[in-house]
């Protein structure tokens, strides 16, 4: 069981139960609120998909941020391969995000476009998102390469097998790719937010005003499965 206490008096407890999904039980002020389920509604299912997306854009953030805060040098390759490895799983891990705001999802509902990117970083959206097809999703061409060399001794009457080398070629990080990549994983965010809050306003102005207090508390409960009574106090 997880507590988030808010400013505003709400406290929000998470309640996990092995034997299924767990729930959230709400309180403001310490007194215990009931909760409407109101998933299947358009609208709500935009405000779900603007949270996952905003979500997905967080995540982003704290990998590249590990990465600038790391900051690998020009030869980190070289120097420290096991740190550079760290480093590409953290971009690994940007990039497959960051895709997934701009790709169709049944779950979700809904995306991004090229158009939601603020027009003086579309280039850059454009290099990340062909990364992101041709380098993380699949093995294009244009990101990762390998050569196989043949190389013999420098003896031609030397008895030496040939040795086979390998030169691989994956796309290194350009620190000026982060700055920027962070710089529009924000701004996307922040638009992500104020989406869903237009959808939220939105909902609330359409569909649950019209039907009156009553309604909504007669709809209410307090469990989605029988669980033992909780307060907001105990640990």
């Amino acid at each position: 069981m997880t507590k988030k206490t808010m400013s505003d008096g709400w406290t929000v407890k998470e309640i996990d139960f092995h034997a299924y999904e767990g729930h959230h039980h709400y309180y403001y002020l310490g007194k215990r609120a009931p909760v409407v389920k109101v998933g299947e509604e358009k609208l709500v299912k935009q405000y779900a998909g603007y949270t996952l997306i905003e979500k997905d854009l967080r995540s982003v953030l704290v990998w590249l941020n590990e990465i600038e805060s790391i900051n690998p040098g020009p030869f980190a390759r070289y120097e420290n391969p096991q740190q550079m490895d760290l480093v590409k799983g953290y971009f690994v891990a940007a990039l497959t995000f960051y895709g997934k705001c701009f790709t169709a999802s049944k779950g979700r509902g809904l995306k991004y476009d090229r158009v939601n990117v603020p027009e003086e970083h579309r280039e850059t959206h454009d290099t990340i998102m062909e990364m992101r097809h041709n380098f993380t999703a699949h093995s294009g061409i244009g990101f990762e390469s390998v050569k196989v060399s043949l190389v013999l001794h420098p003896d031609i009457y030397s008895d030496m097998e040939p040795q086979l080398y390998t030169e691989l070629r994956q796309p290194d990080l350009s620190q000026d790719l982060i700055k920027e990549m962070i710089i529009i994983v924000k701004k996307l965010q922040e638009q992500a937010l104020k989406k869903r809050t237009a959808v939220g306003d939105k909902f609330l102005t359409e569909i649950v005003r019209p039907q009156g207090k009553l309604f909504w508390y007669q709809k209410g409960t307090y469990d989605q499965f029988y669980t033992p009574d909780v307060s907001p106090t105990d640990d």
